[in-house]
């Protein structure tokens, strides 16, 4: 097993989230194609994320990318206030928990692997790493990263785990005014995506399930995308951001509240129902 740096060479087999380089393959099945058009969106954010000190490793079994870890200062996040703090976005690894999925083999030490690659990284550039919000929400995972010694915490609502490199000021939760309002569109079924590119699935994916669907019900139904990269969007709507990854609103009714993204089918006879 290599770990590799997160560059223009990995960043796509990164946003694939552990289905490796879906570019390379030949053949696509639907799923793998829009899992595709999300991680090529997915990359856009982190050509920009990267100058501002965003970072990954990518764990590689010869050719094929088989997990990752990516973090960055916590400054650039739009749901905590911290200082001197890297957040882990995201870890995808074959063998962790809660994603042991049977299907996949088992890689021994990947995800220690990559987050012993992550720390090795950063324990110079900041005084702690966070797991990201609702990350160790297992026994298994609590006890996965309390082997490099991260620890639980809570402050004002927050609960996570922290690696500290020296002392540190806990991070907090941004809370955010609820500000959305529906605006109707005379004869229109409105589709109100308010999306995220931190998480391919959550996001990009579940925005173009919706409007490829959006598409064969013709003129009869609009789609406003709302992308909630930008701290600015979250004020000015007003959606909670633990959420707003996967927030979509049937004419002003929050839908799909399940964890993962809606699948089309889902998608469409929701919307059979509704038309």
């Amino acid at each position: 097993m290599e770990i590799k740096n997160l560059s223009e060479d990995t960043m796509i087999a990164e946003a694939c989230c552990g289905e490796g380089d879906l570019s390379k393959k030949s053949e696509l099945t639907e799923q793998e194609h829009n899992r595709l058009r999300a991680a090529e969106i997915k990359v856009e954010w982190l050509r920009k994320m990267i100058p501002q000190g965003l970072s990954a490793k990518i764990a590689y079994e010869g050719e094929e990318a088989v997990g990752f870890i990516e973090y960055m200062p916590i400054e650039l996040a739009n749901l905590f206030k911290g200082r001197s703090l890297f957040i882990i976005n995201c870890m995808v690894a074959p063998h962790t928990p809660p994603w042991g999925e049977p299907y996949k083999e088992r890689i021994p030490r990947c995800g220690s692997a990559l987050v012993q690659a992550m720390i090795e990284d950063v324990k110079g550039k900041c005084k702690g790493i966070i797991t990201p919000f609702g990350f160790a929400y297992t026994e298994d995972m609590r006890g996965f990263f309390a082997k490099f010694g991260f620890e639980e915490f809570e402050n004002e609502g927050l609960r996570m785990l922290i690696k500290r490199f020296g002392p540190v000021e806990f991070p907090s939760p941004v809370h955010y005014e609820k500000r959305y309002q529906y605006q109707p569109v005379p004869d229109k079924f409105v589709i109100d995506v308010f999306w995220s590119s931190i998480c391919p699935d959550l996001g990009p994916r579940q925005l173009l399930n919706v409007k490829d669907v959006a598409e064969e019900f013709g003129d009869m139904v609009v789609v406003n995308d709302i992308c909630t990269d930008d701290r600015e969007i979250l004020m000015k709507y007003g959606i909670d951001p633990f959420t707003s990854w996967s927030t979509i609103f049937f004419n002003g009714k929050p839908m799909f509240s399940h964890p993962g993204p809606a699948e089309k089918e889902e998608i469409r006879e929701t919307l059979k129902k509704i038309l």
